[in-house]
């Protein structure tokens, strides 16, 4: 939902009502000017809220979501948000190329998932793998790993354990990327009915030549 765009619609629709009633409220009662500038902004008010649950109404129907899917999905949202700065912190604290290559690659994945899921977010539901079990993890990894790997006078078990983690890390990258081939699977089938539509056209065309 174009979110700056249905603020000005609203605000626009609403000031003019506001103003409209206003001069009705003027002309037809006599209350006073205090009391019916009072009760322009007040309907003024009304349109503007009013108008936003409508708004959401429609948006919330062409996504096919209930008002009650978009809160949970919301809730789910902003405590991934939360996750993915932290991510984006541990980006600055490695020194090691290979470690710094590989969280950038995480960062990337999952804004990217992030991002396509706050704009379409029915699309949570072929991300739910994503939020519920690999976010958590690769958030949790990279802040041990970062944590491990600053660390002065590193023993061998530390050394052991960095490997690994990095070794999961890559494991969880890979896990990441088919939670994106899920996220966008939907356009993938979409383009290729395109591609289907439009070869199938331009053979048609070629025959009639």
């Amino acid at each position: 939902m174009n979110t700056f765009l249905h603020f000005l619609l609203r605000s626009v629709v609403s000031i003019t009502i506001g103003s409209t009633s206003f001069v009705v409220y003027l002309l037809a009662f006599d209350i006073g000017f205090p009391l019916t500038l009072l009760a322009g902004a007040a309907t003024g008010i009304a349109s503007f809220f009013t108008i936003k649950e409508i708004q959401r109404s429609v948006w919330l129907n062409k996504k096919g979501l209930s008002r009650k899917e978009y809160r949970y999905i919301g809730k789910n949202l902003k405590e991934a948000k939360e996750k993915v700065k932290r991510l984006q912190k541990q980006q600055l604290k490695v020194r090691s190329l290979g470690a710094f290559k590989q969280i950038l690659e995480i960062n990337r994945l999952t804004r990217k998932i992030f991002q396509l899921v706050s704009k379409d977010p029915k699309r949570y539901y072929s991300a739910e793998s994503f939020f519920y079990y690999h976010l958590d993890s690769v958030v949790e990894l990279t802040e041990k790993y970062t944590f491990l790997a600053s660390q002065p006078g590193k023993s061998q078990d530390t050394f052991l354990s960095l490997q690994q983690t990095r070794s999961t890390l890559d494991e969880l990258i890979e896990s990441l990327e088919k939670d994106l081939q899920m996220v966008v699977a939907d356009d993938m089938d979409h383009l290729k009915m395109e591609l289907t539509f439009a070869n199938k056209h331009l053979t048609q065309n070629k025959d009639l030549k």
